[in-house]
């Protein structure tokens, strides 16, 4: 299995670092460490937060990604931003605050593109079809060129498959904050395990997911369909001695060593990377071959590149 080549479409921080407001020597260090741990590629992905406080973090990540070369000996290479919401839905908003989201009313849409303009690589967007305006924000992100992702969703399958044919053709953090499967309603889990042409990616941490759901993504899913994440928070990557408390996106969160959550109890982010999961993935059963695919040929694929 190669060991130096993976790509993470989904990353928060690790090593101590958090993407949303690390500094140009700070994003170093932890790509270093990415890279130490077989990652050549990454998103670095920010949640939602105040418009002006993103105009910030875009800025910042944007002059740090822009200064960065093939081969610079720096670690792993930022790849493009990951915008994790604003534009997802209240009822499915899991571990990101509910006071930053956002409707995709032409206002906020405009004020959503003012604030990311400049944004360097291949961007990548998560958001919720059915909130009000959702379907034209696919057409336009598809439109200027972002890889559009599906993710803390209560979509139908009626307006999952109208954001299909806009071009969202990808899921974040599969089954993790979506509407859960039912038998006359299966919403997005039903939805996304059915149709070939949406690629989704799942955390491998054995906390987000049960083995048992692992298993299912991979068997149901067509060959190189399925890509591996991280949603990696700062504590990931680092030895913790016992239980400790992070302040994260402006919140304490609880990290016991196999998971983080927060004052709510909801997961918050992972604190595994990617090679770790890998190692889950192949305890569980999957085939080395299809498991190197996801973190390897599928996230490029996804991503263009």
């Amino acid at each position: 299995m190669p060991h130096d080549r993976r790509i993470d479409l989904h990353l928060h921080g690790a090593f101590g670092v958090d993407v949303l407001s690390a500094s140009a020597e700070e994003l170093d260090r932890m790509a270093a460490g990415l890279a130490g741990r077989g990652v050549e590629g990454f998103l670095p992905t920010l949640v939602p937060v105040p418009l002006p406080a993103l105009r910030e973090a875009v800025a910042r990540l944007s002059a740090w990604i822009e200064s960065r070369r093939p081969g610079d000996g720096r670690g792993a290479r930022p790849l493009g931003i990951h915008f994790e919401g604003p534009f997802v839905s209240p009822d499915r908003c899991g571990a990101l605050h509910g006071a930053d989201l956002l409707d995709a009313r032409p206002a906020n849409v405009s004020g959503f593109f003012d604030a990311i303009a400049g944004a360097p690589g291949r961007g990548m967007v998560t958001l919720a079809p059915e909130i009000p305006g959702g379907i034209d924000l696919v057409r336009e992100l598809c439109r200027k060129g972002f890889v559009v992702s599906i993710g803390h969703t209560a979509a139908s399958v009626e307006t999952l498959d109208a954001a299909l044919a806009a071009g969202a053709r990808h899921m974040t953090h599969f089954a993790n904050a979506m509407a859960p499967l039912h038998h006359r309603a299966v919403g997005p889990i039903g939805w996304g395990l059915l149709r070939d042409g949406v690629t989704i990616d799942v955390i491998g941490d054995l906390q987000h997911l049960a083995p048992e759901m692992l298993q299912l993504a991979f068997r149901t899913k067509p060959p190189g369909h399925v890509a591996l994440i991280s949603d990696a928070i700062p504590p990931a990557g680092l030895t913790a001695a016992g239980p400790s408390e992070w302040t994260v996106w402006g919140e304490t969160l609880f990290v016991d060593g196999r998971e983080a959550r927060n004052r709510k109890g909801a997961l918050a982010g992972s604190v595994s990377l990617l090679d770790e999961m890998e190692r889950n993935l192949l305890s569980i059963g999957i085939g080395e071959e299809v498991v190197s695919a996801s973190v390897n040929e599928t996230p490029r694929r996804i991503l263009g590149l």
